[in-house]
């Protein structure tokens, strides 16, 4: 009974020493990003201001009913299976090139982007938006995903765009 005893505190010792180690491990190895707004880091992606579908279109060179079809499907779908209609959607979307991009650019934009100060040398926002051209050129440049529209030159996207949000 007592060897028992003593390999429980054995063990009990043992386990408070290794979880004591990983605290502190994990604790010493999570790096700091000394920005304010590091959620750009995090998931903050770059759109077009526009809801003009012709325009949509013609920024990531689809055909012009491309948006119309994806908004027609997931009103279907969303219809047909209120609690599920995600799911039905993709499958339903994604052998189509065109409407996959399409879905894709609507749910991340151009992607993130690395611009983190704004023109006055202030901390871009979580959320925000800009019609200053300049300014929607630096953005649009610093995107992740920008070739998505590589068949215009930036003025014409930033044009097309009538300016930019990202959230």
């Amino acid at each position: 009974m007592v060897s028992n005893v003593f390999i429980i505190h054995l063990l009990s010792t043992r386990l408070n020493y290794f979880v004591v180690y990983i605290n502190y491990h994990v604790t010493d190895t999570i790096t700091y990003v000394p920005y304010p707004n590091s959620y750009l880091i995090m998931g903050t992606r770059l759109y077009p201001d526009t809801d003009n579908t012709a325009n949509l279109t013609e920024l990531i060179n689809v055909p012009e009913d491309t948006f119309d079809r994806l908004q027609y499907i997931e009103d279907q779908y969303k219809e047909e299976y209120p609690d599920d209609w995600y799911a039905h959607y993709h499958d339903h979307i994604e052998d189509d090139g065109d409407l996959s991009k399409a879905s894709n650019f609507k749910l991340f934009g151009w992607g993130k982007f690395n611009l983190l100060r704004d023109p006055e040398g202030n901390y871009i926002e979580e959320y925000g938006d800009t019609n200053d051209p300049n300014f929607a050129l630096k953005l649009f440049d610093s995107a992740n995903n920008k070739e998505l529209s590589n068949h215009l030159s930036p003025e014409q996207v930033i044009q097309l765009s009538s300016g930019l949000h990202w959230s």
